[in-house]
């Protein structure tokens, strides 16, 4: 079994780029991590620039350490808060950017279980069977709307609270992130998407299924996804971010040699 990745980070219409993402793929294994730093808080593509870069170094050393317990939930956990007090002790030494944090979603797998982190309204998406089978929960007013039955899950999209976020990393106290576990060893045409809100609110669901399910690779779904996306966005639309990764056998490996793993 082998893991291809693909990956893109834009601007969009914004002055600034506050999305980073940090990827790690080798074999069977890997580490993604998308984050969206808030825009409207000085410094916040710092605080994502640094909370993704982290959380790869502190999953990089345990790896080293401890091929294992690298992908263990309680580890990954701990790459997130260790991240958070990162950012939190940048900003106390550079004081101009005091108010800055951004949202995660972390994933790592070994190819026998993967585990999904987030903290904010950056999305983790997994597809089994060509479809949908899981989607985190974002940490918004808006999702507070959909779990009170006020608006349908879908329609966050448009929601006057959509971008309203309940927990964040880097701020003055730290909200443990969500951790979802899926025992299930990875198998042929299984596939992850994580992505920012910049992303998502512009490719549907059902969209994601189809892309990936009439693609030879990730990196081809990926564009499909963004030339999605950028039919229907503004002028002024948000940064955009995405992390495509499928699951491929050991036979198919050779046909996929040229594709790019980290783009």
């Amino acid at each position: 079994m082998k893991l291809l990745t693909s990956a893109l980070c834009k601007q969009g219409g914004r002055e600034y780029n506050q999305d980073f993402l940090a990827t790690f793929a080798e074999d069977n294994e890997a580490c993604l991590v998308v984050c969206d730093g808030l825009g409207s808080y000085v410094g916040s593509e710092v605080a994502s620039r640094l909370c993704a870069t982290k959380i790869i170094e502190n999953f990089m050393e345990i790896r080293t350490l401890d091929r294992k317990r690298a992908f263990m939930p309680e580890f990954v956990q701990s790459y997130v808060k260790a991240a958070h007090n990162y950012v939190t002790d940048y900003k106390e030494a550079n004081p101009q950017i005091k108010s800055s944090c951004t949202t995660v979603a972390c994933l790592a797998t070994d190819g026998t279980h993967t585990v999904m982190c987030h903290i904010g309204d950056t999305r983790i998406y997994m597809f089994r069977g060509g479809k949908l089978a899981f989607q985190t929960k974002d940490h918004s007013l808006s999702q507070m709307a959909v779990d009170m039955g006020q608006i349908s899950l879908r329609d966050i999209r448009s929601h006057k609270d959509q971008n309203k976020l309940t927990r964040v990393l880097g701020n003055d106290y730290y909200i443990a992130p969500d951790c979802n576990v899926d025992s299930r060893p990875l198998h042929k045409g299984d596939a992850f998407i994580l992505c920012t809100d910049g992303f998502w609110e512009y490719v549907y669901e059902e969209e994601m299924e189809a892309d990936l399910v009439s693609s030879a690779t990730p990196s081809e779904a990926l564009l499909k996804m963004e030339n999605r996306l950028l039919s229907r966005a503004g002028k002024y639309n948000d940064n955009y971010s995405a992390v495509v990764m499928t699951v491929l056998e050991d036979e198919e490996e050779g046909e996929a040699d040229g594709e790019n793993q980290n783009e």
